[in-house]
């Protein structure tokens, strides 16, 4: 058995159809998964924006909140749904959990350190009504949003491990 012929019993055994790889990597393909160092750079760059996108989110609605319509907390309630929207579209774009999961996080984070009162007594989301509805609306809206966000692979392989294999 030549070294072509065990390249082949080896991707027949993984799934993947003969002419994936012969023996050698395809041009610009990082350790035979398919995504060059480019497409690496590309996604970190992509998930880094998200992030900050959280954080500004999270900072300019801290600021925003406490704007109300008499005692109706208006801005709080409509800034639920845009955290909402900002997660389940950042999942949809990056095609997974962790896409969602990046700019929830870290809007979380940004909200909970404005509203930490500092040693002068000052905190920029108060406990007041505004200030619960955005801060725990904004995490039940972002904790459902991640959860609906479909995962890229089969159903029930983040239980099993293993990675999802095709049939040619």
């Amino acid at each position: 058995m030549d070294e072509d012929d065990e390249a082949r019993v080896s991707l027949a055994k993984d799934g993947l159809p003969p002419g994936a790889a012969g023996g050698a990597s395809v041009a610009g393909d990082a350790g035979g998964r398919g995504e060059s160092p480019l497409d690496a750079l590309v996604t970190g760059g992509a998930y880094a924006a998200l992030g900050l996108l959280g954080g500004v989110f999270g900072l300019v609605g801290s600021y925003a909140q406490e704007w109300t319509a008499g005692d109706v907390p208006v801005t709080s309630i409509v800034l639920v749904p845009l955290v909402y929207a900002m997660v389940r579209l950042a999942g949809h774009g990056m095609g997974g959990k962790i896409g969602a999961a990046v700019p929830a996080v870290v809007w979380g984070v940004a909200v909970i350190v404005m509203s930490m009162q500092r040693p002068e007594g000052d905190l920029v989301v108060p406990g007041t009504l505004a200030g619960y509805v955005y801060i725990v609306g904004g995490m039940v809206a972002a904790g459902i949003a991640v959860a609906r966000v479909p995962s890229p692979g089969p159903a029930g392989q983040w239980l099993t491990g293993r990675t999802a294999r095709t049939r040619g």
